[in-house]
């Protein structure tokens, strides 16, 4: 990692990184203070290790787990963690009216993207365009399936955990009487930025990591990238991207990366844009996102310093 702004190079900023989220969690904190720069980063790890236990599609006793064993019309309580990211994913749904659907699953358990752990064949849950009301309500922090389906929260979950990552580290900070200068997140393709000025971040081609592409910065915001081939260099045939309308994995070779006022917002919008090409700019206006790289090609990876 190679490319960093200013105010990440300083001496001050201390560095972390953990194996979560099926990535590597790249932590940043800027600080005055070295014992709360550390106590930062850990109520940082401490928080994606919480939204990684709530969201998980491969835990059997998560929040998303009990949610898809669960018959429909039966309600099932949640953390209010759970209910905001699955809060979100009905409100970018609806706003790009379809393009956007956590319910594809299945999709993805036939193309063997995930694993069959919930004692359902795929196949026996409908396809989740059939229908025109939702798939799920939620209320409070209960969720309610309107009919059988599975989800999968994936990447908004994992930019949620990016974003309650950086709020965890100033919450320490700020409840022990100290500002930090700065704080930043990276989760493989998931990024935000907090602090004075800008971050620089580099964009590496996914077909050639030696390969810079572009830059880009952030200031106080996140980037979330997405490919059509993944974004941990596996050799895959079938995407693990799925077009909600169709309900196929999308074609390979295609990618593109997001600006957004947070990383949950900026990783559900990738899907959009992928999904419906051009025509997302309207949806990703309404949330305060631009799309700053786009190739039917190859996509770029994002690089912290």
């Amino acid at each position: 990692m190679t490319a960093a702004s200013t105010d990440l190079r300083q001496s001050s900023v201390l560095r972390r990184a953990k194996p979560l989220l099926g990535t590597l969690v790249d932590i940043g904190i800027g600080a005055t203070d070295s014992d709360i720069a550390l106590a930062a980063a850990d109520a940082a790890f401490a928080e994606i290790r919480d939204v990684q236990r709530l969201m998980s599609f491969h835990e059997a006793s998560s929040d998303l787990s009990r949610i898809n064993r669960a018959a429909p019309h039966q309600r099932v309580e949640v953390d209010p963690r759970t209910a905001d990211v699955l809060r979100l994913a009905l409100d970018i749904g609806e706003v790009s009216a379809g393009a956007f659907d956590c319910t594809v699953a299945p999709v993805l358990v036939r193309h063997g993207l995930l694993p069959q752990v919930h004692d359902a064949w795929p196949g026996t849950f409908r396809d989740p365009t059939a229908a025109r009301t939702p798939a799920f309500v939620v209320e409070d922090c209960a969720v309610i399936k309107q009919r059988d389906c599975l989800l999968d929260l994936g990447g908004i979950a994992k930019g949620y955990a990016v974003d309650r990552a950086v709020d965890a580290a100033l919450a320490l900070a700020n409840g022990r009487g100290h500002r930090l200068d700065s704080v930043f997140v990276n989760a493989g393709g998931d990024l935000r930025f907090h602090g004075a000025g800008t971050m620089t971040i580099r964009l590496r081609d996914f077909d050639d990591p030696a390969r810079l592409t572009g830059t880009v910065e952030i200031a106080a915001g996140a980037l979330a990238t997405s490919s059509t081939r993944g974004l941990d260099g596996s050799a895959r045939r079938v995407s693990p991207l799925v077009d909600p309308h169709g309900a196929m994995p999308l074609p390979m070779g295609a990618g593109v990366s997001v600006t957004a006022p947070t990383c949950a917002v900026a990783d559900a919008l990738t899907k959009v844009a992928l999904v419906v090409g051009d025509r997302a700019h309207a949806v990703l206006a309404r949330y305060g996102a631009s799309i700053v790289r786009f190739s039917a090609q190859r996509a770029p990876l994002a690089e912290t310093p």
